[in-house]
């Protein structure tokens, strides 16, 4: 945490976001309504910042949690073979780079319309790797 209250994460820092931009960090102690979230943080384990953009926390969220999965997890990546919706087999370690390189895109901005194909491919893959994901 910095000393405005604010939770650093080293892989969002690393894409380059301010930290007042990610997560719930979008406000500070000086808003008026920062009481009220540190009473639903107390009672819920997190607050209504989250449900703003709540696509977007879900990305940030998938993102940062699969690139530790990564540097941390010690399970044999290639070992498991997933199948994509066109027929295509890939390792694990291949499917959760789409994975984060797809919520990479789509934090940064390069991908944010509802007709756009590329959070589409991100929960196709998602789908099929969630039950890996686990050391």
């Amino acid at each position: 945490m910095n000393k405005d209250g604010l939770q650093r994460c080293k892989y969002l820092d690393k894409l380059g976001i301010p930290i007042e931009n990610y997560g719930t960090n979008f406000c500070d102690k000086s808003d008026k309504r920062w009481k009220r979230w540190m009473k639903q943080r107390k009672k819920y384990g997190f607050d209504d910042r989250e449900t703003w953009n709540l696509d977007q926390m879900f990305y940030e969220w998938i993102y940062t949690r699969f690139m530790m999965y990564k540097e941390v997890s010690i399970a044999d990546l290639e070992y498991n073979k997933i199948k994509l919706e066109n027929g295509k087999k890939i390792s694990l370690g291949e499917a959760i780079d789409i994975v984060i390189e797809g919520c990479k895109k789509i934090i940064l901005g390069e991908s944010h319309k509802l007709d756009d194909s590329l959070p589409h491919e991100v929960w196709e893959v998602l789908e099929k790797v969630m039950p890996y994901m686990w050391w």
